[in-house]
């Protein structure tokens, strides 16, 4: 019995050893390398952040007639000139994964996987998965000038009348007769805010008496609200003649970042009120954002006993897969030297350990722990 049992362990480990992979070699190799028939070529992942970051522009615009809002509506506080400002709407952070090709490393098939087709299964696989993250393309937006803004600022002309003294020839006498002629000539800046200013009075006496009933109409509360927005939209549109107005507009980034595994501050982009974004951190500190990183467990008390049993008397390393484990990290968006919110938990392989699995060990699946080239 014990020998029926001891054949069939033999047979099982060597027929276990034909799907095993015969070699994991690290990459570069050297000039004195024996290279085996096929290779299979894997990176072991990193990961990186993808960073959308949505920013505000803001164009003012000034009044056209701002220079007399004081003194015909007293407000003191308008726009006085053209300008445009940025500002952070918002930033989104996700993680990705990448092969890190400085951890590559070269597995030489077995002959069973060979003949199975599994290089090609796992090439073919690779040109379906391919390693493009998605593209973000946001049209740029057309600046609306607001059409009532726009019209009004257009030349506007009045009926003028002019008077003037003509002679006449009558019964052979000559006497001296007034005449007058009409003529269109361009109204004034000064004309035009007097009347704009007029109509905002009208605008405000039309609402109050609305409100108050004076003009003795029952209207329906329907009605009645379609007018007084009606009111208050023209009001708005007057008024934008003197104070200005504001067209804001949204702008979209997308910037990839990398960590490694000492990093735990890691620069992002900066944003200026005046020059917007840039993925380059600024002299001003206040304009600078970061991605803080605190991994869950520190590893590297781990680190130093496997450093310590790889030289221990006796001790054989592991020569088969090489896979990494990541760590949960706690990140945090830094604006200077403030958090300005937390973003989450995220996976990070820089912050994990690289393990080496034994040579024959066969139920791993080279696409769960690496990037295959």
């Amino acid at each position: 019995m014990k020998k029926i049992f001891f054949l069939i362990l033999i047979s099982s480990l060597a027929t276990t050893g034909l799907f095993a992979q015969k070699k994991v070699v690290p990459l570069p190799v050297d000039s004195a390398f024996a290279f085996g028939k096929e290779y299979v070529v894997y990176a072991l992942p990193k990961t990186a952040f993808q960073v959308e970051v949505t920013l505000t522009l803001s164009h003012e615009f000034e009044g056209i007639y701002s220079q007399y809002a004081a003194e015909l509506l007293n407000l003191p506080h308008v726009i006085t000139q053209d300008k445009e400002s940025y500002s952070l709407k918002s930033v989104d952070v996700q993680s990705i994964v990448l092969p890190d090709t400085t951890r590559m490393y070269a597995v030489e098939l077995s002959s069973t996987q060979l003949k199975k087709g599994l290089r090609n299964q796992l090439l073919l696989s690779r040109e379906k998965s391919g390693m493009n993250q998605e593209s973000l393309y946001y049209a740029p937006q057309t600046i609306q000038i607001p059409e009532f803004f726009r019209n009004y600022s257009d030349l506007a002309y009045e009926e003028q009348t002019i008077h003037y003294m003509d002679t006449l020839v009558e019964n052979d006498e000559w006497r001296a007769v007034e005449k007058q002629q009409k003529k269109m000539v361009t109204k004034t800046d000064a004309q035009h805010a007097k009347e704009a200013a007029d109509m905002i009075s009208q605008i405000r006496e039309d609402r109050y008496a609305l409100l108050t009933g004076d003009n003795e109409v029952a209207y329906q509360p329907a009605t009645l609200q379609m007018m007084l927005d009606n009111l208050n939209e023209m009001e708005q549109n007057y008024l934008s003649l003197f104070t200005g107005f504001v067209v804001e507009e949204e702008l979209h980034y997308t910037v990839v970042v990398i960590p490694d595994s000492t990093m735990m501050l890691l620069p992002l982009f900066s944003v200026s009120p005046t020059l917007g974004f840039n993925p380059r951190l600024s002299a001003k500190p206040d304009e600078n954002f970061y991605l803080r990183m605190e991994p869950a467990e520190n590893v590297a008390t781990s680190d130093v006993f496997a450093v310590q049993w790889s030289c221990a008397k006796g001790h054989k390393p592991n020569t088969g897969y090489r896979i990494r484990v990541p760590q949960p990290t706690q990140l945090s968006l830094i604006q200077g030297n403030a958090k300005v919110k937390a973003v989450g938990v995220r996976n990070v392989y820089q912050f994990g350990t690289i393990e080496t699995l034994p040579l024959n060990y066969n139920t791993i699946d080279i696409e769960e722990i690496g990037v295959i080239f």
